[in-house]
């Protein structure tokens, strides 16, 4: 039995969920095993996926995104990484992990700078916390940032970014203060070509 036959769905997310399977099956399963494959990056299907609003499906709807809820974000994304995994897990990030903490708690200007175009799919956004040495634990990180009154340099190695390539802006974890273990870990989102 698949989950998504278990209960119904309002409406509004099953019409979303026949857009995105339209879509997958149209757009996305003809080329998912190329992509994996020959390691290609799914430029056109991206773009897109950012003209139906999936690429800031719970971003409110004045940074750019659909202002939809997250059942709707679930919805498409099993839909979406059901014709073609490797575009479900750049859409993921873009949503989840790049644009996610952007909207909750980055300023007014932040979210008028790096949401709006991200959610159109001509850019995608990324989340650097992983570290040789270090895997995914935040409290071990070893990339640091130093305030210099009006801005931070931020000196370190991050790996296995998801979306890294590609991006245009990454969201960084850094230890700003490591007397402070986690407490002392900031994000900073840092645009992509960067000094």
């Amino acid at each position: 039995m698949q989950l998504s036959n278990f209960s119904s769905l309002p409406e509004t997310h099953e019409m979303l969920r026949k857009t995105c399977r339209d879509f997958a099956d149209a757009e996305l399963k003809p080329i998912a095993s190329k992509i994996d494959k020959e390691h290609l990056y799914p430029h056109k299907q991206i773009e897109l996926m950012g003209a139906l609003g999936l690429m800031g499906i719970a971003v409110p709807e004045e940074f750019g995104g659909a202002g939809l809820d997250y059942l709707a974000y679930s919805v498409a994304l099993e839909e979406i990484s059901r014709g073609c995994a490797s575009a479900g897990v750049i859409m993921s990030v873009n949503n989840s992990l790049y644009s996610g903490p952007i909207d909750k708690f980055g300023t007014a200007e932040q979210k008028n700078q790096f949401l709006p175009t991200f959610m159109t799919g001509h850019k995608v956004g990324c989340f650097a916390l992983s570290e040789p040495g270090n895997g995914s634990d935040a409290g071990a990180a070893s990339t640091v940032a130093v305030d210099r009154g009006s801005d931070y340099c931020l000196t370190g190695t991050k790996a296995w970014i998801t979306n890294g390539y590609e991006a245009e802006a990454a969201v960084v974890f850094a230890t700003t203060d490591k007397s402070k273990k986690h407490q002392g870990i900031s994000a900073f989102i840092v645009p992509k070509p960067c000094d």
